[in-house]
């Protein structure tokens, strides 16, 4: 009985029919394809593999083919990198392997990086036969010559572009009276396909005419796109157009999820995309959003799953020995401990720096034992790096965590499995360097599916779901440049370079095949589709413009735009109901709806005309001034802009404590204030002690640091030196003790009343002077501080100097004048002055304008025009100043309405 080649373009019926007879094996490509002939998966694929198991002979696993094929580069570039020559010539060497059933003779007239690539497949191959090992890509080539074949009655389909080392094992392995089909018209489309069966042919193959015909809308379609129907018969097939790849993604699932819910069952719709890798990520999260079942069954890789991620940061922290930032992230990834606040509490104010410190913490406020990787650096036996990660799974618990999403799971497992091989051979010495490149190629080839489980609607591409069929079909991605994807050269082996192996008969694919492939994969696309197909594309993608694919053209369809659609999620239905004028009563029953709706008002009234309000600091409660003393910051902050006052001192949302990895302005401040308090109280008591003495500075600065705690700074060993070197400059200048002056207060504190307000503060230094006191206050920058807003808002007007002149000196010395006062720049080594053309003259209505903010309980957002007082602030966030604040009505100490519109409005 002789073996049949059936050629029909539309082979789904014809297949159906032989399917149906018992004496047929049925082989398939993929699961899709044996449900769609109602019978049981086996694939070519498992075949070879079950016949290589049979003889003995195993496909090498990846950590074994990329170990043999590193060996097999070694000698080529000795001195080079092997393991990214390798990471790059491998999958060459796969195509080579792959193309041809014996590379021995081949290697004559090519390229010297060809042949060498040649030689070293060669050497590759040699190497994993010595175990009796392949690899995957020569696996229907060898399984012919590993043992005896019985041949079996084959019923093959979906197997439309055969490669020719499969049409090699078909035609060892099928017997008498198997049936394959192969679609093939005259059509340029078929030229491999017609090679194919000329080869099939003359092995004895009897070709069947084709008699088949379009019978479904999918038919039809692949019919027109083939150049062989009638364009008027064509069914309908809506393209939509959507404005951007989100918007794309959201309105194919909210149809999916439409179809759902009248009852279609998840089996029949089908998600198409030419790249699932590019699309998969957001369309599963919004699936998940739309409550829509997917499954994403291509693979990815292990470290782009939260496990591959936490076990790069784990490494990083190693190599790096856990510094704070790398280690907080760490420590704050979700499959990691999750600490609660009060762990990172302590860590800000410690700022851990190395494992040491680290273990230290995560010992005390974790009870969690990091001890094992402390001694990650040793050196160790392969089998015992493996036993040492386990141990650290087991410590943070990772296999628990890793089950609250079954891809990470999945992970989790692939990993423990591939350590089991990963561990030969046992004996094998290695350090941390050693182990962390072979430990990180791993993770490199491992891969799991993106969105693993049971039923739901599946993401497949063109290729996997060739000979399926389903009721719903929605191709994603139907633009120019995404369908068909772009034709690429190989960094490896080019297609001139495939051209010249072609004459050795090794069958690289050409531009021009692949070309075909795509064609023929999309026509074969077309056929599964039994019901409806609904093409898409996205008019922007990442800010890109894209144009229709030339295949929408070809098949006669136009784009449309969308129409509406259902809202598919309890998210899109708030973001409906926020811009909706409806009435408490009127909201469905959402416990965020109202929370959110509320949240939406204020947030226009801010960005909004209205008059501020008490999200804009405007309270209405009168501030109780009677018990609550002033500090000179309190009242610059306070005339600066309201608002950075009340957010600080009445809603208390100050910065939390945290150690700086450097000398922020307020510890440099307080050093050099308590260095130079220190040596000025020695010279007083000790007129013999000079100022500028290095021992006396080394001291005090010594005793400082120590009470400052300065020293847990990283590198301050270093840092001290240039602190040293600016305090040594400072008091060798003669303006920073005059001749004939005295200084009588230190750091003196003082408290008094001050326009009707009780104010405290500190003097950094009181000299007295021949004709008066002398205040002093040292700042550790070179200009004069910000001060006060005055009647044009702008900032300009010292409030320091005169109240401490005012209150500190009446305060301290109440029968003497006081003569100056000034700032002394510590950095610059002199007295500093407020403007001479600042109008201090406003200073007693502006401190009663700052009165009238805490009588009337109203503190605008309003900084200075040129909100020069922004710069250093930590409220912006809760403030959002910026453009709002030039259309906001007019309000006292808001800034005016210059007569801007908000973007939004008027549209």
């Amino acid at each position: 009985m002789p073996r049949s080649l059936y050629l029909d373009l539309f082979p789904y019926q014809r297949a159906m029919s032989f399917a149906r007879q018992d004496d047929y094996q049925v082989i398939t490509p993929s699961h899709l394809v044996s449900r769609a002939l109602n019978c049981q998966h086996q694939s070519l694929h498992d075949l070879a593999v079950m016949h290589l198991a049979q003889a003995e002979w195993k496909i090498a696993s990846p950590l074994q083919a990329q170990a043999q094929f590193r060996q097999a580069v070694q000698p080529c570039y000795p001195d080079g990198d092997v393991l990214s020559l390798a990471r790059i010539w491998l999958p060459a060497a796969r195509s080579l392997l792959q193309s041809c059933s014996d590379l021995s003779s081949k290697g004559e007239d090519l390229s010297p990086r060809t042949a060498q690539l040649l030689a070293v497949t060669r050497k590759y191959q040699d190497a994993l036969h010595e175990e009796t090992l392949i690899d995957g890509a020569e696996l229907y080539w060898r399984v012919k010559d590993v043992g005896a074949i019985a041949p079996r009655k084959l019923l093959l389909y979906g197997y439309f572009q055969p490669s020719a080392d499969e049409l090699a094992w078909i035609n060892a392995l099928a017997a008498p009276g198997s049936v394959i089909f192969l679609p093939a018209t005259d059509s340029s489309f078929f030229s491999d396909t017609r090679r194919s069966l000329e080869w099939l042919t003359q092995q004895g193959w009897q070709v069947q005419e084709d008699c088949s015909s379009a019978n479904t809308p999918g038919e039809q379609l692949s019919q027109r796109f083939i150049e062989l129907g009638d364009p008027a018969a064509i069914a309908t097939s809506p393209c939509f157009a959507y404005p951007t790849f989100e918007a794309e993604l959201r309105g194919t699932l909210a149809q999916v999820k439409a179809l759902l819910a009248q009852g279609v069952p998840a089996r029949e719709i089908v998600l198409v995309a030419r790249d699932e890798q590019a699309c998969g990520p957001q369309l599963i999260d919004i699936a998940w959003e739309y409550g829509v079942p997917l499954r994403a069954l291509y693979a990815t890789p292990l470290l782009s799953t939260r496990l591959g991620a936490w076990l790069t940061l784990l490494i990083q922290g190693v190599d790096s020995n856990f510094p704070f930032e790398a280690t907080a992230k760490l420590l704050s990834h979700p499959l990691c401990s999750n600490p609660d606040s009060g762990f990172w509490a302590v860590v800000r104010q410690r700022h851990p720096q190395g494992f040491a410190q680290w273990s230290a913490i995560a010992a005390e406020q974790l009870q969690l034992d990091l001890q094992a990787l402390g001694q990650a650096r040793r050196k160790r036996r392969r089998d015992t790096w493996v036993l040492w990660w386990n141990d650290l799974f087991k410590t943070f618990d990772l296999r628990r965590r890793c089950r609250r999403w079954p891809r990470e799971i999945l992970a989790f497992n692939t990993l423990r499995d591939a350590l089991v091989e990963f561990a030969q051979p046992e004996d094998e010495q290695l350090n941390w360097r050693e182990f962390r490149l072979q430990f990180k190629e791993l993770l490199e080839s491992l891969q799991v599916p993106a969105q693993p489980g049971r039923g739901g609607v599946e993401l497949h591409n063109p290729c996997s779901v060739m000979g399926a069929r389903y009721r719903h079909v929605f191709a994603i991605g139907m633009a120019e440049g995404v369908l068909p994807a772009p034709i690429r050269n190989d960094t490896v082996l080019d297609f001139y370079e495939r051209r010249q192996l072609q004459t050795q008969e090794i069958a690289l694919p050409t531009a021009a095949q692949l070309a075909r492939t795509e064609a023929l994969d999309f026509a074969f696309l077309l056929q599964t589709v039994e019901g409806q197909l609904t093409l898409s594309y996205a008019k922007l993608n990442d800010r890109q413009e894209q144009l229709p694919s030339a295949y929408l053209e070809r098949l006669g369809i136009e784009s449309q735009a969308p129409s509406a659609l259902p809202v598919a999620s309890p998210e899109e239905l708030r973001r409906l109901w926020l811009r909706q004028p409806q009435s408490a009563t009127d909201l469905p029953d959402d416990a965020v709806l109202p929370q959110a709706i509320r949240a939406f008002q204020v947030e226009q009234r801010r960005q909004g005309r209205d008059r501020a309000d008490e999200y804009d600091g405007i309270i209405g409660i009168p501030f109780e001034v009677g018990n609550w003393h002033f500090s000179v910051s309190q009242l610059t902050n306070l005339g600066q802009c309201p608002f950075k006052w009340f957010a600080d001192k009445l809603l208390k949302l100050g910065e939390p404590e945290e150690v700086e990895e450097d000398l922020n302005p307020l510890q440099r401040g307080n050093l050099y204030h308590g260095v130079l308090e220190q040596m000025v109280k020695v010279v007083q008591a000790d007129p013999q002690q000079q100022l500028t003495d290095p021992i006396l500075l080394e001291s005090a600065f010594q005793a400082v640091e120590e009470a400052l705690r300065l020293t847990a700074i990283p590198a301050w060993d270093v840092r001290r030196q240039e602190h040293l070197r600016q305090l040594a400059l400072v008091v060798q200048e003669a303006n920073f003790w005059p001749e004939g002056a005295e200084p009588v207060e230190l750091e003196q504190k003082f408290q008094g009343e001050w326009q009707g307000l009780q104010v405290t503060g500190r003097v950094d230094r009181i000299d007295r002077a021949a004709d008066g006191l002398v205040l002093i206050d040292y700042k550790t920058g070179g200009k004069v501080p910000t001060g006060i807003k005055d009647s044009n808002d702008k900032a300009c007007i010292d409030l320091q100097l005169p109240l401490y002149q005012q209150v500190a000196a009446d305060c301290l010395f109440p029968e003497e004048p006081v003569a100056d006062a000034y700032y002394y720049s510590l950095t610059k080594r002199k007295p500093m002055r407020a403007s001479r053309n600042a109008p201090q003259h406003e200073l007693p209505a502006m401190v009663e304008r700052c009165k009238q903010h805490l009588a009337s309980g109203h503190y605008p957002v309003s900084p200075d025009t040129q909100q020069t007082v922004c710069t250093y602030c930590s409220f912006d966030a809760v403030c959002r100043r910026g453009d709002r604040l030039t259309w906001k009505g007019s309000e006292e100490g808001v800034s005016p309405n210059r007569g801007e519109d908000p973007p939004w409005e008027g549209q």
